[in-house]
């Protein structure tokens, strides 16, 4: 059971940026205002038949709702009453405050994702730099112990660091080639192009697709690229990432045309 009590954000005092709307006082406001700079329309601006009292409830309307758009605005960024896509997009800026404070206590990461698995609870995963993705356990209790500071956490959040879940596969083409540059020499060209890829994109949640791949094989002197393996897309969520166990590709006879 959780250490913590979920904070009841209905019970919140409305928050002081909130305007409490009142169409006749800002139609008196303007009706004075008036009146101070043309003392001589006194006699005649309470008149219901009166132009200018027509005017000034008409802008008193525009402007009633043009504060009542900077209410809406306000509250839209306001975690007891965003809704919709403007909540969807508080989350991000609290998962990426995650990120960033992770990062600077883990020089060492490649990449950092924050996740909600269920309220209360931000699990943040790390992609360690270099061949081996998984951070050991000491460095991820370094970044929890990093991100329990209260000035980092919102107060009844639970954080927890884990290791990305590796997608394990291997990548192995058939190419077919133009007669001309000798094959072993386009060979490297096209594995060059693939290895530098693949590694590019080796980020957490970043998909391994084979139009990609097929797109990095068919370099200058290819023909035609058969992708035998990965099978499918393999399609990534932001916890995820892929490894690369082992790279084959064979040249297919030359094509004579």
């Amino acid at each position: 059971m959780s250490r913590f009590t979920a904070i009841n954000l209905s019970g919140l005092a409305p928050p002081d940026i909130i305007e409490t709307l009142d169409y006749e006082a800002i139609v008196t406001a303007m009706r004075d205002d008036l009146v101070a700079r043309f003392p001589l329309i006194v006699g005649v601006i309470d008149l219901e038949s009166e132009p200018a009292r027509k005017l000034i409830e008409a802008f008193a309307y525009r402007e009633l709702g043009l504060r009542a758009r900077i209410n809406d605005a306000a509250r839209a960024v306001l975690l007891a009453t965003s809704y919709g896509t403007n909540l969807d997009h508080l989350g991000a800026l609290f998962a990426t405050a995650y990120q960033y404070h992770t990062l600077t206590v883990a020089h060492w990461a490649r990449d950092v994702s924050a996740t909600t698995p269920r309220p209360g609870v931000v699990r943040v995963s790390v992609l360690k730099a270099g061949p081996d993705p998984i951070p050991t356990l000491a460095e991820r209790e370094l970044i929890r112990l990093h991100l329990k500071n209260e000035a980092i956490r919102p107060l009844t959040d639970v954080v927890q660091v884990v290791a990305p879940i590796v997608r394990r596969t291997a990548i192995e083409a058939r190419l077919t080639l133009y007669p001309g540059p000798d094959g072993n020499v386009v060979r490297t060209r096209a594995l060059q192009a693939l290895t530098e890829w693949v590694e590019t994109n080796r980020m957490l949640g970043m998909n391994l697709r084979r139009s990609a791949l097929i797109s990095k094989l068919h370099q200058e002197g290819v023909h035609s690229v058969e992708l035998i393996a990965p099978a499918q897309d393999l399609v990534l969520d932001v916890t995820e990432v892929y490894a690369i166990d082992e790279i084959t590709m064979t040249l297919a006879s030359t094509r004579d045309e």
